[in-house]
């Protein structure tokens, strides 16, 4: 009796067949689906065909889950801190943002946005993160919202290297997550709705940057403004292309 073989490796022998091409697949091509197994080919084609949609601002959202990116952002903060909790103090002293360390190490303008290492610090940060990351996402589509999480975490780096004491060390997703408050506060604005927790939300925030010591304004400050400059742009790209399309 001559034994199936998987037809993109001859030499394997098949488990199961694929759901829309019944060819015969190995383990190594086995791609879950709704319904059994897909090899590659078809499992890629299924992807392609999954309909895109924009987003109330321009940007473009496939089918799935709309919170993909927030989750995935709540899952890296929560991995670091396990790993800087249950690490070598040498993995922490790598990860923050060292103003006079920047030029010669400038990944820590952004590790030091996912690294905490008090419950409470992390804690705040990802509540606000979870309250504010999925509705953005939904407006902005995943790209456009990943690169205002990224882009806002820089911009609270950028001001920490420039404003802060050289051999001072910063660190937590605080200038990440007031980005998204000031890219909601811009965007809630233009569209005429009721900002005024945010306001008071952003005027909380500023005091006890101050009032508390070792809270960083600098990065609070240039993540909230850096946030609000993406989220303004994103909006003049979003009225250019409904103005282009009407015309």
């Amino acid at each position: 009796m001559t034994e199936t073989v998987c037809y993109r490796h001859p030499d394997r022998p098949a488990g199961v067949r694929c759901q829309r091409c019944d060819r015969p697949i190995c383990p190594a091509c086995m791609n879950s689906a709704s319904v059994g197994f897909q090899c590659p080919n078809c499992f890629n084609e299924g992807v392609r065909s999954v309909p895109r949609t924009r987003t109330s601002l321009g940007g473009i959202q496939r089918g799935g889950s709309q919170q993909v990116v927030t989750y995935t952002l709540l899952a890296l903060n929560v991995l670091v801190f396990i790993a800087v909790r249950t690490g070598s103090p040498q993995l922490l002293s790598d990860l923050v943002m060292v103003p006079v360390l920047t030029e010669s190490e400038p990944w820590r303008l952004l590790t030091s946005a996912f690294t905490h290492v008090q419950f409470f610090h992390i804690f705040s940060n990802l509540f606000m993160l979870w309250q504010l990351g999925p509705p953005l996402e939904q407006m902005l589509g995943r790209l456009r919202f990943t690169v205002l999480y990224l882009l806002s975490a820089l911009g609270g780096s950028v001001a920490v290297w420039f404003l802060s004491a050289p051999g001072g060390a910063t660190l937590g997703a605080s200038g990440a997550v007031l980005g998204l408050v000031g890219a909601l506060l811009v965007i809630s604005r233009a569209r005429g709705q009721d900002i005024t927790w945010i306001i008071m939300y952003v005027a909380v925030t500023a005091f006890l940057s101050f009032a508390i010591p070792n809270v960083s304004w600098q990065g609070h400050l240039g993540g909230f403004v850096v946030g609000a400059a993406v989220a303004w742009i994103y909006l003049q790209l979003s009225n250019h292309r409904r103005n282009k399309q009407a015309a």
